[in-house]
């Protein structure tokens, strides 16, 4: 089974790319879904991210506040080290299972989906990297619609992550997502023939 790696930036569009290959037939694990899924009440990495952060980055449901959390760990960077050493090894491991299970069944093609693969080194695991990107400018507008930020709270979180262009840099294939979303259709689907013609991929109706 091939499996390559997918990043990109806050409001990038990492997750159009990862419909859209879905659509396509290609299975896609989100570590993103795999980190909610490890700090689930009752299992291990709630228990010690409270015991680092404290109580009150749960709800009222004893549920993680995402929130709570993402205030402190975004204006702190030893705060985000150490909610990623408690989370990473955790969410490789669940991605290394679920990875077993399509290649038992024989899947020819798979997409592990990360916002800081880079920056936790998982992408060196992978036979190649994709990398989506858009314009800065854009990025910081898309932020303030989706998420209702100020102009100041939207910079504040690009400009937590890894420079854009740096990511870029260790791409295998870098897509940019600053136009249309047929457009950027187009550059996935350049590289799904490119894949299929090495290894067939069974393709979904879209």
């Amino acid at each position: 089974m091939r499996v390559w790696g997918l990043t990109g930036n806050i409001a990038c569009g990492k997750s159009a790319v990862e419909e859209f290959l879905r659509q396509k037939g290609v299975p896609v694990i989100d570590a993103d879904h795999v980190a909610r899924e490890i700090v689930e009440p009752g299992q291990p990495a709630l228990d010690a991210i409270v015991e680092t952060f404290g109580r009150e980055i749960l709800d009222e449901e004893g549920r993680l506040d995402r929130p709570a959390l993402a205030a402190i760990v975004f204006t702190d960077p030893s705060a985000r080290k150490h909610l990623e050493t408690i989370t990473h090894p955790r969410i490789h491991a669940r991605t290394a299972e679920l990875l077993g299970g399509l290649a038992r069944d024989d899947t020819k093609l798979a997409v592990v989906s990360a916002a800081l693969m880079i920056e936790a080194g998982s992408h060196r695991l992978y036979e190649g990297l994709i990398v989506v990107t858009c314009p800065e400018d854009l990025q910081t507008q898309r932020l303030m619609v989706r998420d209702g930020f100020t102009e100041e709270q939207a910079r504040a979180r690009t400009s937590s992550q890894m420079a854009q262009q740096s990511k870029a840099a260790l791409a295998d294939l870098v897509i940019n997502n600053s136009g249309t979303l047929e457009a950027t259709h187009k550059q996935i689907q350049v590289w799904l023939d490119q894949q299929r013609s090495a290894h067939p991929v069974t393709e979904s109706p879209s």
